[in-house]
């Protein structure tokens, strides 16, 4: 085979069935905790073997995109069901996109409180290559102050395209009945499904030394996170700062 023919080689058939059916997904074909039909009925529809379909939805599976449930089938993650806590405590899954907890200590869901909403900010320079926006792009701005045990913690600064959260407003982002995350996915169609973090000490900025009752210029923790959606589009941007004194990052590989 020569160099040009591999290159030209069309993908292979569960790779453009799994495309196919990230799109599905990312279009809102199927909704939050919705069944994807059963891998028979996706076969017939794409005219392939099951292990074709199947190879394509493990992917989906791996990517978070969807999950399966023994004995019940392949659905589209619910966030807001999977970050409910259980009988015995919270859920492993709320944690994915939640790291702090108090040092050596059990962890817990954060006391969120809005303390800022701005509905069209325009982009910095500085953030509008990690969304893919261009600068001065119109964005939604909020703050949270979050809380461990009644304890200022962890401060977020958001940064929300607007284009892809037509007619949010404070009303609608301080009175979701669930997460962010899952007022993304349900309010606008945006499931995310993993995010890139970048971690450094740096000296506490003013507004947030205030939050935390620190100096000005005392160490804290500054996480960077870039939240994406299906079809890895960037969703949002938010820039945390955390008082490590009696807390600290923890996370899970697997």
């Amino acid at each position: 085979m020569s160099y040009m023919t591999a290159v030209n080689a069309e993908p292979p058939l569960w790779r453009l069935i799994r495309d196919s059916l990230e799109a599905a997904l990312a279009g809102g074909e199927y909704p939050a905790g919705t069944p994807l039909p059963s891998e028979a009925k996706l076969a017939a529809r794409f005219g392939c073997a099951i292990g074709t379909v199947r190879r394509a939805v493990d992917e989906l599976v791996a990517a978070r995109a969807l999950v399966r449930r023994q004995g019940k089938g392949t659905f589209v993650p619910d966030i807001d069901a999977m970050a409910r806590p259980l009988r015995d405590g919270p859920d492993r899954t709320a944690f994915y996109f939640f790291h702090i907890r108090a040092e050596g200590g059990a962890r817990l869901l954060p006391e969120t409180e809005l303390l800022d909403f701005r509905a069209s900010v325009p982009c910095p320079a500085s953030i509008a290559p990690h969304l893919g926006v261009a600068p001065r792009a119109p964005m939604i701005v909020a703050r949270n102050l979050q809380r461990i045990g009644g304890r200022p913690v962890v401060l977020d600064e958001l940064w929300l395209p607007k284009v892809l959260f037509p007619g949010l407003d404070r009303a609608a982002f301080a009175g979701r009945e669930g997460t962010v995350y899952g007022l993304y996915q349900k309010g606008f169609g945006h499931s995310v499904i993993r995010t890139d973090e970048r971690l450094r000490a740096v000296a506490a900025p003013t507004e947030v030394a205030a939050a935390f009752g620190l100096a000005p210029g005392a160490p804290v923790l500054r996480i960077q996170r870039i939240a994406l959606a299906i079809g890895d589009r960037p969703v949002e941007m938010r820039i945390s700062h955390a008082d490590t004194r009696e807390h600290e990052y923890f996370n899970t590989l697997a």
